[in-house]
């Protein structure tokens, strides 16, 4: 099964550069159809043989010897089909809606997608680091081409180079902890308690694989690829790496603390206030950037914080030595792995028909739009409230999660990891709240309300894609797993539970108390029903309804038509309303230390070539800065700069220059060899 998922998504490639070459419309349109049906049936392969091996039946493909490298193979395990389901699982409807016809233009794209999604295959079923470094090389190139892949059209080419720059970073930092964790193993084969992670040796391998996954997911300071990387990529590849390639990151986490178990406190405390951190950052920047795909970019940065935070709370347990922690931690990672696959594809599978159709991504400008595309629209607000963490959602039950598993301090006694927790912690409550407020901005001034600033008219060959039944089946498919996840939760659990097998055993279990009951693995701390949820809130809207239609009098649901109210100063346009920029400004004011807010107010002129008669105009300018950005890249750069070229005084041309510099080397590696031995 795993080499028929793997042979389908290779067909699909080549199938997709034939397509490029046909020049007949009409073939060339089948071929391309033909290439997305491959993906699709690869992606749901690969979900079925992560449902066999989380259901207990584990599958392996022997690869050989690998010239040293130890004995190597494709295994599925229960962990590794756990994230076979996520990430194929939202794969399969996204995949769908992308084989509308407003995609087939491109006729190379689903080769790059194909590519992608053979790489994270790779990825999480390798039981042999050298055999994941090379998936983890192969994902950088893929996601090079693909988010290049419109390379002509403005910051494009920009965004592609950042993504394999932080791609290669990435990749170093794995094969340096695997060369490390080799020295003392000689093999690069997967074996648990292989190294002791307090031993010097330990301690840097185990920091610096979690830095090459820490790298792909967006964790700061690496989490400036990220807003770039999925705006150059175009809007389907965008949903396949924001909900499914990403995930190897996580799993990448995951098998780390399988791997080395209890890391040193040093570590705990790093990650855990890393992930805050990040949550925090990311979502600070999408709760003023007026661009769709730009905001949602940033809150992908928000929830790989918020997932670090979980895995930070079972990294705690580890070095505590509470194993119902880690199960804690874990879950509450994994549930929320799970919601922003589910609610970030659905968010890229929206917003990628409204860029199509209106031509922007500017948020005053796609005011009512789910009145002109109902199937996008409804997606956008689905998807937008499954990462606000609403009720009703799968967002909803993981957040609670994560911020339960936060909240276990008094159990170890450590006080930096207490410190470290209880910052992380704040940090992560701080970012829900704000997270609420800003998808409230994309769903009430984006979805149902008015156009503010020159509406664009629909394309109509665009927009005629959100008519189209593979485009709704894979937006409907999405909206029932963001709503059925919570409506099902238990049931999510002990998927989870059972995918985390080898790590916690039988302590995720517990998670669920009694029938459609969560707590968080400690009994008697807290409990939630979201399954309960899903009935008493709709019952007492309806209870609320109908003692409004009984007891007002009148029809309490008649709509009266007044003049709104804009402003008391005149010259005012009472058409403009509240704007998203408007909206966003109490989170730009209080957050101005984490955004640098810089505000101007500029003047400019009507005609400037007739100063006698043009009119003088004002403009509010308000800029955000990313504070890394500034601060640590930057500074970076320049010093890049600066030595490259003083270095480039070294090339001087000269035989005998050339000939010295080779001894100098030669002799600085005898002299380190010799002292280290």
């Amino acid at each position: 099964m795993l080499i028929f998922g793997l042979g389908l998504l290779a067909a699909a490639a080549l199938i997709s550069a034939c397509a490029g070459h046909r020049r007949g419309r009409v073939a060339q349109r089948r071929l391309v159809v033909t290439a997305w049906a491959a993906n699709t049936a690869g992606a749901a392969t690969l979900v079925i043989a992560g449902a066999y091996a989380v259901g207990g039946r584990a599958q392996r493909v022997g690869l050989g010897g690998l010239a040293g490298f130890g004995p190597a193979a494709l295994r599925v395990d229960a962990l590794s089909g756990l994230f076979l389901i996520v990430s194929f699982g939202v794969a399969v409807p996204a995949l769908i809606a992308a084989a509308a016809s407003a995609n087939q233009p491109r006729s190379r794209l689903p080769a790059g997608i194909a590519v992608t999604l053979a790489a994270v295959a790779v990825i999480l079923m390798a039981d042999n680091l050298f055999v994941l470094l090379f998936g983890w090389e192969l994902l950088t190139v893929a996601f090079y081409l693909v988010s290049g892949y419109d390379r002509a059209l403005p910051g494009r080419a920009h965004g592609s180079v950042i993504t394999v720059v932080f791609g290669k970073a990435s990749g170093a930092a794995l094969l340096m902890g695997a060369l490390l964790l080799a020295s003392h193993t000689h093999t690069f084969a997967f074996t648990a308690a292989v190294v002791s992670p307090r031993s010097a040796a330990g301690q840097a391998s185990y920091a610096l694989l979690l830095l090459g996954f820490g790298i792909k997911v967006g964790l700061v300071p690496a989490h400036i690829w990220m807003p770039r990387g999925y705006f150059a990529a175009p809007g389907p590849a965008r949903a396949v790496i924001a909900g499914a390639a990403v995930n190897v990151g996580f799993y990448g986490m995951w098998r780390t603390l399988n791997i080395f178990g209890a890391p040193p406190v040093w570590l705990v405390c790093a990650v855990l206030i890393i992930g805050g951190v990040t949550a925090i950052l990311g979502i600070a920047h999408a709760a003023v950037n007026p661009d769709l795909a730009t905001l949602i970019s940033w809150s992908s940065v928000e929830n790989a914080g918020m997932i670090t935070a979980g895995f930070g709370a079972a990294l705690v347990g580890a070095a505590a030595n509470e194993p119902k922690l880690v199960a804690a931690g874990l879950i509450a990672g994994t549930a929320q792995v799970m919601a922003h696959a589910l609610g970030k594809t659905l968010l890229f599978v929206s917003a990628s028909t409204i860029e199509h159709a209106t031509a922007t991504t500017e948020l005053d400008r796609l005011g009512g739009i789910i009145r002109r595309l109902p199937w996008a629209g409804t997606g956008l607000v689905i998807g937008s409230l499954t990462l606000a963490g609403l009720p009703l959602t799968a967002g909803f039950a993981s957040e609670w999660f994560t911020l339960e598993s936060l909240m276990q301090q008094f159990r170890f006694r450590s006080l930096a990891m207490q410190l470290s927790t209880a910052v992380t912690g704040a940090l992560i409550a701080l970012t829900i709240g704000i997270a609420g407020v800003t998808f409230v901005r994309v769903v009430a001034l984006t979805a149902f309300g008015p156009s503010r600033i020159n509406e664009p008219p629909l394309i109509p060959a665009a927009a005629r894609v959100d008519r189209q039944w593979p485009y709704r089946f894979g937006v409907a498919t999405l909206v029932i797993g963001c709503l059925g996840t919570a409506a099902v939760a238990p049931l999510q659990v002990g998927l989870i539970a059972r995918g985390l097998r080898p790590i916690v055993g039988d302590q995720a279990a517990s998670a669920n108390a009694d029938p459609w009951v969560l707590q968080p693995v400690f009994a008697d701390f807290s409990a939630l029903s979201p399954t309960w949820l899903w009935i008493v809130l709709p019952v007492m809207s309806v209870l609320i309804a109908t003692c409004a239609a009984a007891f007002a009098g009148r029809n309490p649901f008649r709509a009266r038509a007044v003049a709104p109210w804009s402003s008391a100063s005149p010259g005012v346009d009472r058409g403009v309303g509240y704007t998203s920029s408007g909206y966003a400004n109490p989170v730009r004011n209080v957050l101005a230390t984490v955004l640098l807010t810089r505000t101007a107010l500029l003047e400019t002129e009507d005609d400037p070539s007739n100063h006698q008669d043009s009119a003088l105009r004002y403009t509010y300018r308000i800029d955000v800065v990313d504070v890394v950005e500034r601060y640590f890249y930057r500074p970076l750069t320049r010093g890049v700069l600066v030595v490259s070229r003083t270095a480039k005084k070294l090339q001087s041309g000269r035989l005998d220059a050339y000939m010295a510099y080779m001894l100098i080397a030669v002799l600085a590696v005898l002299a380190v060899v010799i002292a280290t031995s």
